[in-house]
C-alpha cells in the first residue's frame, strides 16, 4: 500500500478526471525535478519518485480502479453505531430496514408524544433518516457536497453515529478536501479508537 494517498501526492480530487491528473503531474515534476532544485537534489530526488509512483498508477484506468477499489474507500453501511435497534437489524433486511427508518420518521412528524425518552428516540431515527439519503448520494460526484450535508445532519442528531461519520471523511476526500477529511477521520478514532479504516486513511492523508 502507498505511504502516501496518490490523489494527495498529486493534489486532485480522487473524482478528477484523468486529463486532471496529467495536468497536475506535468506541473509538479517541473515544480519538483531535481535540475530545477539544484541546492535540494536530495529532497527533490524523494519527490519526483513519489510524484511518478502516484502517477503510474493514477494515469492507468485499470490500476487506478483497484487502487479506489481498496476497503478503506468504501462508504460505509449500518453497523453497530447506527440508531436502530437489534432487533430491527436481526428481522429486516437493508433495504426494508432503510424504508422502515423513513416511515418511522414520517409518523414520527405527526406525534405529538413529548416526553425526553420520545424525543431521544426520535432524534436517533432522524440521524438514520439522513444517513439514508445521504448514502444514496454519495456514489454520484455530482451529489457528494449534498451527501455530506446529509452525513453532517445525521451527526448533529447523533453525534456517535461512526458510519456517518467515516462517510463524511470519505466525501470530503473524494471531492479533495483533504484537511477537512483528516480532521473528520480523527473524529471517527474519538468515537472509536480501534477503527482500523480510519487509522489506516489518516496515515495515507499524512501531511
Amino acid at each position: 500500500m502507498a505511504k502516501r494517498d496518490y490523489y494527495l501526492v498529486l493534489g486532485v480530487a480522487p473524482i478528477a478526471p484523468p486529463e486532471d491528473i496529467k495536468k497536475a503531474y506535468r506541473a509538479l515534476s517541473k515544480k519538483y525535478h531535481p535540475d530545477a532544485n539544484p541546492d535540494s537534489k536530495a529532497e527533490a530526488d524523494k519527490k519526483m519518485k513519489e510524484l511518478i509512483e502516484a502517477y503510474n498508477v493514477l494515469n492507468d484506468q485499470q490500476k487506478r480502479k483497484e487502487y479506489d477499489g481498496q476497503p478503506q474507500f468504501k462508504v460505509r453501511r449500518f453497523g453497530k453505531s447506527s440508531a436502530r435497534t437489534k432487533k430491527d437489524k436481526k428481522t429486516q433486511e437493508p433495504a426494508k430496514q432503510e424504508e422502515s427508518i423513513i416511515m418511522r420518521f414520517i409518523n414520527g412528524l405527526f406525534s405529538k408524544k413529548n416526553e425526553k425518552k420520545e424525543d431521544e428516540k426520535a432524534n436517533a431515527e432522524q440521524a438514520d433518516v439522513h444517513f439514508t439519503i445521504g448514502l444514496s448520494m454519495s456514489e454520484s460526484p455530482e451529489f457528494m457536497e449534498s451527501a455530506s450535508r446529509e452525513f453532517k445532519l445525521a451527526l448533529k442528531f447523533f453525534p456517535q453515529h461512526k458510519e456517518a461519520c467515516y462517510n463524511l471523511g470519505l466525501m470530503y476526500y473524494k471531492t479533495g478536501d483533504f484537511e477537512e477529511a483528516r480532521n473528520t477521520f480523527k473524529r471517527c478514532l474519538e468515537i472509536d479508537p480501534n477503527d482500523p479504516a480510519a487509522k489506516v486513511m489518516l496515515a495515507l492523508l499524512q501531511a
